[in-house]
């Protein structure tokens, strides 16, 4: 009966899919393949020693609630890495969120009405599409190819519309599901693009940092010389997920709107994680992470890429990445991955997140992320075989 007071936005039936695949990777009897989680085995021990001298000499700050928009000596630090990142910052111009989510999340609050248009690739990462909706808006979805977002399409789209979208939102570096690259030519031209039609652009580069092969390329960030560019970075991938840490870095007139709504949102980030975190950068620990975890990465991306060749063979394509955790398979033929996922997990014991989850009209039937990372690398081969079980491959 309490239903009744919902909210219209509450009422709608909305998307589990985050929230479903984060219970599929807590089954102890399930090799899977779902949730995008680093392996606890390269988290650093040190950190524990970090964490003890924090709560021993710097209680009174760890403990108490923090500023808005972040402790100073954070901010300061992340506009350092961003600035030897070949992206200029200023503290004043950066604010810390409780995950980079949050922050797209901030960024609706300022950008969107319901109905507004926001602009996505198709596929794009589930927790953005959940975002969007919870807001209402009108998500238009522009295609990508090996290459990454197709900017051509997108250019042929701003050009046909009346409506200026409110917003971009990309992931051009190892791309959330995909693994794909947005190539430089193409980000230049996604950068003018946006920067000509005052659209702001939103980068969010969560696995940017973690390139184990192939060649380096300039964020959108590092690209962008009229402030369009808002850009999203976390340690979730870096460092650890469960500080549940991350930034914006934007112009500051967006910056001052968003401290507004993160005060009435969860008022402050935790003042813990941002000296765990700013200690453990300061120490060059949070670099010395990198490197564990891209060794880790290109391993598991190898023996995932290995066994698609001997169990999938000429049934499908997937993506070779160059850097963070995903590979994307698209399997020939007729094959709906959504409903095969629940006889996946009860029959064959395997997890992935199947690929409708990712594009907003609930296309990608035949597409299905394989996330590797978290993954035993003693499992993977076998995971992998029985995923082509699934799919009546093997």
């Amino acid at each position: 009966m309490m239903e009744e007071m919902f909210a219209l936005r509450a009422k709608q039936t909305g998307n589990s899919d985050l929230a479903e695949l984060f219970k599929l990777s807590e089954r102890p009897d399930v090799i899977s393949f779902a949730g995008g989680f680093p392996d606890p085995q390269w988290f650093l021990p040190e950190v524990e020693e970090i964490g003890l001298e924090i709560l021993r000499d710097k209680r009174d700050v760890a403990l108490q609630y923090s500023p808005v928009p972040g402790l100073t000596r954070v901010r300061e630090f992340i506009a350092r890495r961003m600035d030897k990142q070949g992206m200029p910052a200023r503290t004043e111009n950066i604010m810390i969120t409780s995950g980079s989510l949050q922050g797209l999340d901030l960024i609706c609050k300022v950008f969107l009405d319901p109905g507004d248009l926001v602009v996505v690739e198709a596929p794009t990462y589930l927790g953005a599409i959940s975002v969007l909706d919870s807001y209402e808006a009108e998500i238009v979805s522009i295609p990508c190819d090996s290459e990454g977002l197709m900017v051509d399409k997108l250019e042929e789209y701003l050009a046909g519309t009346a409506v200026k979208p409110k917003f971009v939102y990309t992931i051009p570096t190892f791309q959330n599901p995909s693994g794909r690259v947005l190539n430089l030519e193409r980000r230049k031209k996604l950068v003018e693009l946006c920067s000509n039609r005052q659209i702001p652009l939103i980068e969010d580069n969560a696995y940017g940092e973690l390139r184990y092969s192939g060649k380096e390329l300039p964020t959108l960030k590092s690209l962008d010389a009229r402030d369009i560019v808002v850009y999203l970075g976390t340690f979730s991938k870096i460092f650890s997920p469960g500080v549940r840490l991350g930034w914006i870095s934007a112009p500051g007139y967006l910056i001052n709107k968003l401290i507004l709504f993160k005060q009435s949102s969860d008022q402050t980030s935790s003042s813990l994680s941002q000296l765990l975190a700013l200690e453990a950068g300061t120490r060059g620990l949070i670099e010395k992470q990198i490197e564990i975890t891209r060794k880790g990465l290109k391993l598991k991306r190898d023996l995932t890429v290995n066994a698609l060749e001997k169990y999938f063979g000429d049934n499908g394509q997937w993506t070779v990445s160059e850097g963070g955790f995903y590979t994307w398979v698209q399997i020939n033929g007729p094959v709906d991955t959504y409903k095969a996922l629940e006889p996946a997990v009860k029959e064959h014991k395997v997890a992935y997140v199947a690929g409708r989850s990712f594009y907003p009209d609930r296309s990608g039937e035949n597409c299905l992320r394989v996330c590797f990372s978290l993954v035993k690398e003693d499992y993977i081969e076998e995971g992998i075989k029985r995923l082509a079980r699934v799919f009546s491959l093997a």
